[in-house]
């Protein structure tokens, strides 16, 4: 067997953190009281099941002098249990209190190497309930592939079922030397061909745009008045300050039925539902700091096909932005506007021209560096204040969908799962939905010292869902998905504000 060499996403994103920018993501399951549960025996079930993943159960073999990207080695004789550990939540052990642990164990310093994950069992909960939270590095992550496949090894369908995943096949031993300068010389030569590749790929992309200059059809035929331009300024917000090395948590659940009927009532996806739901959250937040800004957010969404849902497929068809009207205050006019954005911005994508996309991606640009040299520049352009707004939008909102039965840990039901994704410089933001059973579980991540009480903003999505829910309830179109450009406007009729 050959080496298997870092992927150019995972390098990426592996490389390219820094202290204040982890990339690492933390799961985190809240379990249902149970006699059956245990911290040994949660232990257990850690230790026999994220080792079946390869990945899980390696590390990653640098190459000599790091003139190259590691490479994936087996680990023999692995054993897991000196990476996970027990805590306890502090009375009365709410999902605030949950919350803040998780983010206090996450944060703690580990001794250099450090593994390439961390699992804690957690007592304390309120009325006895159990959690089990699991960080990964980015590596690990495999562009949210790694923590589907870590929530299917550690939750079943039945109390007593067994998840009946094979054990995937290991990653080789630990290469020699010669092995290591081998594949240091292949990817040499791939990074040749692939500087070729820029270049000609640079020409061709200059006469693309000149093409895209002639026929801009896509702007021709926006509607300014019925979508929020994306050439309007995006507002300076605390989103966009530079981040410090502390992170927080919020928590919140909602009822994945209340999701759908207003989804029913007023036409459109599950998703702009959840998108209509944090613009509230975030006006009234922002609205609580004096804050508010006159023109909307700009947002990373999942896109999806033009008839699909972002927020129940398994994998998008890509990422895209939209404009969240965080300034308007009428909840179905911002349901009407969210609607239009992303159902123009998945046609877009699905029927754009392929020959339109940048030949090569930054990912595999910064792959021709070597790692220390990539490192080394980061906290170069830090130290001398240049890296900046690093990131093209100042939220992301990300879904990740589970199976449709009711998910058990242990024998114990699993009441919420929640996913807290990394950060990046400019977007300090991270709202992560995980739909499982009939709950959407909602994780909202960023940094205290730029976004206090981050638990408001999750608690708000809860509530922003219960003042749409109240205007489904009264709207006169009736049962069944109607058209929500024709909607007209709920002002009158709005609910009462939010309150904390």
């Amino acid at each position: 067997m050959g080496t298997t060499r870092l992927s150019v996403n995972d390098a990426f994103a592996l490389h390219t953190q820094t202290p204040t920018t982890p990339a690492d993501t933390v799961a985190l399951l809240v379990i249902e009281a149970s006699d059956r549960l245990s911290h040994e025996r949660l232990k257990k079930l850690v230790s026999s099941a994220l080792p079946q993943m390869a990945r899980f159960r390696s590390q990653l073999v640098s190459k000599p002098m790091g003139i190259g990207q590691p490479v994936w080695a087996e680990i023999a004789d692995y054993d897991p249990t000196p990476q996970i550990d027990s805590a306890t939540v502090p009375a009365p052990g709410g999902r605030r209190e949950l919350a803040d642990l998780v983010g206090e164990l996450s944060a703690k310093r580990q001794t250099s190497p450090r593994p390439l994950w961390e699992a804690w069992t957690i007592d304390g909960l309120a009325s006895g309930r159990w959690a089990l939270a699991v960080k990964m590095s980015p590596v690990l992550a495999d562009g949210g592939h790694g923590l589907t496949s870590m929530w299917r090894r550690l939750t079943t369908v039945e109390p007593n079922g067994d998840n009946r995943l094979p054990t995937e096949a290991g990653l080789g031993p630990t290469p020699s030397t010669g092995e290591l300068l081998t594949d240091w010389l292949a990817e040499v030569i791939e990074g040749h061909v692939t500087g070729i590749w820029m270049a000609a790929g640079a020409v061709t992309s200059g006469l693309l745009a000149v093409r895209r200059r002639l026929r801009d059809v896509v702007d021709s035929q926006m509607d300014p008045e019925t979508v929020s331009s994306m050439r309007d300024a995006v507002p300076d917000t605390v989103l966009n300050a530079t981040l410090t090395k502390r992170r927080s948590m919020g928590l919140a659940s909602i009822p994945l039925a209340d999701v759908r009927a207003i989804s029913d009532a007023f036409g459109g996806s599950t998703a702009n539902v959840v998108f209509a739901a944090c613009a509230m959250s975030l006006r009234t937040w922002l609205q609580r700091h004096e804050a508010v800004p006159d023109d909307p957010l700009l947002v990373t969404v999942p896109l999806s096909r033009p008839t699909g849902d972002a927020a129940e497929d398994a994998h998008p068809v890509g990422v895209g932005h939209v404009r969240l009207p965080v300034h308007l205050d009428d909840p179905v006019q911002v349901l009407t506007d969210l609607h239009t954005a992303t159902e123009r911005l998945n046609i877009a994508h699905c029927y754009r021209d392929e020959s339109t996309d940048p030949p090569v991606d930054l990912a595999t640009v910064v792959l021709l560096f070597p790692p220390w040299l990539v490192r080394a520049g980061l906290q170069l352009l830090g130290g001398v204040g240049l890296r900046g707004r690093s990131s093209s939008s100042q939220a992301t909102v990300s879904f990740s969908s589970e199976d449709s039965g009711r998910a058990y840990c242990a024998g114990a039901r699993v009441v919420a799962m929640y996913s807290a994704e990394p950060l990046a410089e400019g977007c300090g933001l991270n709202i992560g939905v995980t739909t499982h059973g009939e709950v959407m579980s909602v994780c909202v991540s960023a940094c205290p010292d730029n976004v206090p009480r981050v638990e408001d903003i999750a608690g708000g999505v809860a509530e922003a869902m219960g003042v749409l829910l109240a205007a489904a309830e009264d709207s006169p179109r009736g049962e069944g998905r109607s058209v929500v450009t024709e909607l007209t406007s709920h002002r009158s009729r709005q609910a009462e504000p939010m309150r904390s």
